[in-house]
C-alpha cells in the first residue's frame, strides 16, 4: 500500500510469543484489546512481505496486567505497547549492514531543533555525526527525512553486520551508553 520512500507509523499492542486461538477470540481478551495482539515476529513477517525489511520500535513498554481474572486467562502470553516506524524502500537488508556511513542531523524538523528520534535506538543531535547501518542511511536519505539530514558515505566497502540494537539492550547486557547511537 506505501509507495517507494512510504512511511507506516502507528501504535499497537503486540505479543512476545503467539497466543492461542481460543485466547484470541476471548471475549474479555478482546474487550481489553489484548486478544487480537499479535506476536511481535509475526509481524516482522508480515511487513517483510509487504516490502518493508526493517521496521523501527520507536518506543516500547510491556503491559502490566494488573486484573487477575485477565492475568489469568492470558498465563504466560506477555503484551507490549509498541510504536512502530516503517518505510517501504527497495535498498533495506534484513539486517542493519556497517558501510562506514555517518548521518548529521541539520536541525530543521518542526519542532525537533536540538535532538530528532528516529526510533529507540537512533537519537540523532543536531549537527553532530552519527555511525548509521546502511538500513538507517536509506531510511534518511530516501524518504521524507532527506532535507533534515546529510549522509556520508556509500555501500561500496562493506564492513560486516552493524550492532544495530537498542540502547536499553544494550544496558541491560552491560554496555555502556552510546548517547542513542546504533554503535
Amino acid at each position: 500500500m506505501l509507495k517507494p520512500g512510504g512511511e507506516l507509523y502507528f501504535a499497537d499492542v503486540f505479543t512476545g510469543r503467539r497466543m492461542p486461538d481460543k485466547l484470541k477470540s476471548d471475549p474479555i481478551l478482546y474487550s481489553e484489546c489484548l486478544g487480537g495482539a499479535l506476536y511481535s515476529e509475526d509481524f516482522r513477517r508480515i511487513l517483510r512481505e509487504a516490502g518493508c525489511l526493517d521496521y523501527r520500535v520507536v518506543a516500547s513498554r510491556r503491559i502490566a496486567l494488573k486484573n487477575k481474572e485477565i492475568g489469568a486467562k492470558a498465563g504466560m502470553v506477555d503484551f507490549y505497547s509498541m510504536t512502530i516506524r516503517a518505510f517501504k524502500l527497495d535498498d533495506l537488508e534484513d539486517i542493519c549492514e556497517d558501510y562506514g556511513q555517518t548521518a548529521t542531523y541539520i536541525g530543521a524538523i518542526e519542532n525537533h531543533p536540538h535532538v530528532f528520534q528516529l526510533d529507540d535506538h537512533h537519537t540523532f543531535v543536531t549537527k553532530k555525526p552519527m555511525l548509521v547501518c546502511g538500513n538507517t542511511a536509506s531510511m534518511l536519505v530516501h524518504t521524507r527525512y532527506a532535507p533534515h539530514f546529510k549522509v556520508r558515505g556509500d555501500c561500496v566497502t562493506h564492513f560486516g553486520p552493524f550492532n544495530c540494537a537498542s540502547v536499553s539492550s544494550k544496558m541491560s547486557e552491560g554496555e555502556a551508553s552510546v548517547g542513542g547511537s546504533c554503535c
